[in-house]
């Protein structure tokens, strides 16, 4: 007879949400593969056997591969109610993480099973809605076992027709600033990264990643490109964020900057829409049916590759949860909206503070600091350049040293503003370069107010830099 003793041990029933199960003689011979996202995210598969759900933990799940051996880590057995368990595990429970349910269906075994699991040798046929087919389970020592796909009619084989993408460029949807959260259930509700934003195009082993004004970003981030590389299907098209976390899980683009500069440091790719999969344009669907199908592309894909979680009609609480944790902000968009490539109100960003992009349009110089005092800023307005004010807080000796060497092939002598600036101690440059910038507000004179420099932004056009303006609208 199995046991249930340490699964009950190693939780607490009153604060997770985890079945406490007894054994439960059903012998139904059912299967569940749940994808767990704990410290390590990864797979969880059990076969219900004896009244409880035998269980291992495969980081990199199930392949349909023969060829492709995988670690089955053998756990704690699970009572049988667990195969239908799905949540969140609350912080600070074993486990602790979201559980959902990957695939679920009966198995078969292919010989005595009693006799199998005492050998340490294990083959079943699986009849699920995503496996399908045999697969033997072989033990190593006493925790490690390898699960491995065996040869039948539903062996994976890998595509050898190309099939394209549907174009090779696109317009980026954007989100419009607006200050009220909105309501109901035809909202869902993103973290706002801080990052590049990247729409990668990916045909078998071919892989480009442009910026929003389509410049080829392949190069800087070799590493995400190999994981994109690895993927298992013909070709897709995703829109996602590169970006870099610091010590407490948020993203830094000073700190994405300087990582990439020295060639080393972990970056990761936070992919949030699906827009083209083996050749088909998926634009004009829902949002929230993109999500699905992106969801299930990168189920399985490596670290690198993070699938952007998202709530449903809970906008207050992930403001809450944005503020607690000294995030940018959130993002709020239309679960039936396309993707249609341009700024409006089906997606809308809510932040945490005052942030935003603007044009470098010369830099001043003072007694006390000799190489930069301060950045001189302006945006751009049915076609006029504005002064904006500028920001002599943020920088480092050293970003100091970088920029005044950066600015030296822009000078110029005329001020390049709409409006001529009688200011001392200033040397003026082309409109050519953009300046990420965090402030309190902005005042009656539309100049910004206690603002402190974040980072140079390569992927931006200057020409595109406009005051963001808030929307009125929260129900649209």
């Amino acid at each position: 007879m199995m046991s249930l003793k340490i699964y009950n041990e190693k939780r607490n029933f009153c604060s997770t949400n985890e079945p406490e199960g007894t054994v439960c003689q059903n012998d139904a011979n059912r299967f569940v593969v749940q994808y767990h996202q704990a410290r390590a995210k990864h797979y969880d598969f059990r076969l219900e056997y004896e009244g409880v759900l035998l269980s291992w933990a495969i980081p990199k799940g199930l392949s349909q591969d023969p060829k492709m051996r995988r670690l089955a880590v053998m756990v704690e057995d699970h009572p049988v109610d667990y195969i239908d368990f799905e949540g969140v595990i609350p912080k600070g429970n074993y486990g602790a993480g979201s559980v959902e349910i990957f695939d679920k269906g009966i198995y078969l075994p292919l010989e005595d099973f009693k006799k199998g699991l005492k050998k340490g040798h294990i083959r079943f046929v699986l009849n699920g809605q995503k496996y399908k087919g045999a697969w033997a389970i072989i033990k190593i020592d006493e925790k490690n076992w390898l699960i491995i796909k065996q040869e039948d009619e539903y062996t994976f084989k890998e595509k050898t027709k190309s099939e394209k993408n549907p174009f090779k460029k696109c317009s980026l949807q954007l989100a419009t600033l607006t200050k009220k959260i909105p309501t109901g259930m035809e909202w869902l509700f993103e973290i706002k990264y801080d990052g590049y934003r990247i729409v990668s195009y990916v045909e078998n082993d071919n892989v480009k990643m442009l910026t929003r004004n389509n410049k080829d970003y392949t190069s800087k981030f070799k590493d995400i490109k190999e994981s994109l590389k690895k993927m298992k299907q013909t070709s897709f098209v995703v829109d996602g964020e590169v970006v870099s976390f610091d010590s407490k899980g948020r993203s830094d683009f000073g700190l994405l900057q300087k990582k990439l500069k020295v060639g080393q440091g972990e970056i990761y790719y936070v992919i949030f829409d699906l827009l083209a999969l083996n050749g088909e344009d998926l634009r004009g669907l829902p949002l929230l049916e993109r999500k699905k199908k992106l969801k299930l592309l990168f189920a399985k894909a490596d670290n690198k590759l993070i699938f952007s979680s998202f709530v449903v009609g809970k906008g207050k609480e992930s403001m809450t949860l944005a503020l607690e944790n000294n995030l940018e902000g959130i993002i709020a968009k239309k679960i039936n909206s396309k993707y249609q490539g341009e700024r409006n109100e089906d997606w809308l960003k809510i932040k945490c503070y005052s942030r935003q992009e603007f044009v470098v349009a010369g830099y001043s110089t003072s007694d006390k600091n000799s190489v930069l005092s301060a950045v001189l800023l302006g945006y751009y307005n049915n076609g006029d350049f504005v002064y904006v004010g500028k920001v002599g807080t943020g920088f480092s000796e050293e970003q100091k040293k970088s920029l005044r060497k950066k600015f030296a092939k822009y000078e110029t002598k005329d001020c390049p503003f709409c409006k001529d600036l009688k200011l001392k101690n200033v040397v003026w440059l082309k409109p050519s370069l953009v300046a990420e910038v965090q402030f309190v507000e902005l005042t009656k004179e539309k100049l910004l107010r206690q603002p402190s420099f974040i980072a140079m932004r390569e992927d931006k056009n200057p020409l595109e830099v406009k005051l963001e303006v808030e929307s009125e609208n929260s129900n649209n």
